[in-house]
């Protein structure tokens, strides 16, 4: 029945996943809540307006470049990853961050179309520079973007040129900003990462319990999937390396952050939720997708109740 519902994928079932969210988004603020002030209801209403932005990017970037079959399991996915980690829902910074990631990511993977290749690759390096400025170390997200063109475009002089240009575009408007107002020193600290190291956070029951099972089933997903998946040419097959390396990527990212507070991990959630979503849709018999459906469903459960 969960099988045949998600399977679909159309307005009602986006209704029906965003409001399993919204559950769990005010789960989570009515836990986390001791006083309602207006400025409080404002805040969280704009993080939720940030949440439906995302949900929307991230289906438009899964349908148009057709990354998971037409089904709402990847979406589903998605969403329920935020209640293994309820703290990816509280800090604005980072799903503010993690939007505009999903639109780097969206043209990233749009460059497969042979249509405004260029446009294509500028705006890539463009939303990088973006995303460099307010995260610097989510630079190493170039690898992707240069990974994408050489699978989908040839290499040459324009296809190197053209991102780096894009990418030096908002850096180089900053850097003005910064020497006219005498603020070189905000510039300059773009350039100096500091990494914490300190994961202690991660072996707390809650998040190491959720990491253990999404690991196990990424594994599974990489693992079954993979050799099919190389068994055949076309542009799936590229797709599926770029998501590995976009999870390779997303890992590293999330190692070398300076702080680690948990909203971190929603970094994660795009390449992992394609990955398991691949492997969920190659399941042939009903009942195990019915089983593998409701555990995800009622694992947030768990976690909120413990």
């Amino acid at each position: 029945m969960l099988a045949n519902f998600f399977g679909k994928s159309n307005p009602a079932n986006f209704i029906v996943i965003f409001s399993i969210f919204l559950g769990l988004f005010l789960a989570k603020s009515i836990s986390s809540i001791s006083i309602i002030t207006v400025n409080l209801v404002v805040e969280q209403v704009s993080i939720l307006a940030l949440f439906l932005l995302m949900f929307l990017f991230y289906n438009f970037i899964l349908s148009k470049n057709k990354l998971t079959l037409y089904n709402s399991y990847g979406l589903l996915l998605f969403v329920l990853f935020f209640g293994f980690y309820p703290e990816t829902m509280s800090n604005r910074n980072e799903v503010f961050l993690n939007v505009l990631l999903l639109v780097f990511l969206r043209r990233v993977y749009s460059i497969r179309s042979g249509k405004d290749v260029y446009k294509k690759i500028f705006d890539s390096g463009f939303w990088l520079g973006i995303l460099f400025l307010l995260a610097p170390t989510t630079v190493i997200f170039g690898i992707l973007m240069f990974l994408s063109i050489g699978l989908f475009q040839k290499i040459n002089i324009r296809t190197l040129l053209i991102p780096c240009l894009g990418f030096l575009a908002p850096i180089f408007c900053y850097a003005t900003y910064c020497f006219w107002f005498d603020h070189t020193e905000e510039f300059t600290t773009l350039f100096l990462w500091y990494a914490d190291y300190d994961f202690e956070l991660y072996t707390t029951k809650p998040i190491l319990f959720s990491s253990l099972l999404l690991g196990a089933f990424t594994i599974i997903s990489i693992v079954l999937k993979t050799p099919k998946v190389l068994s055949i040419s076309g542009s799936y097959r590229k797709y599926w390396i770029l998501i590995i390396f976009n999870l390779i990527i997303a890992i590293t990212v999330l190692i070398i952050q300076k702080t680690h507070d948990g909203s971190q991990i929603i970094l994660l959630f795009f390449p992992v939720s394609i990955i398991i979503t691949n492997w969920l849709e190659s399941i042939k018999k009903p009942f195990l997708k019915n089983i593998f459906i409701a555990l995800l469903l009622i694992t947030p459960v768990i976690i909120f109740i413990v």
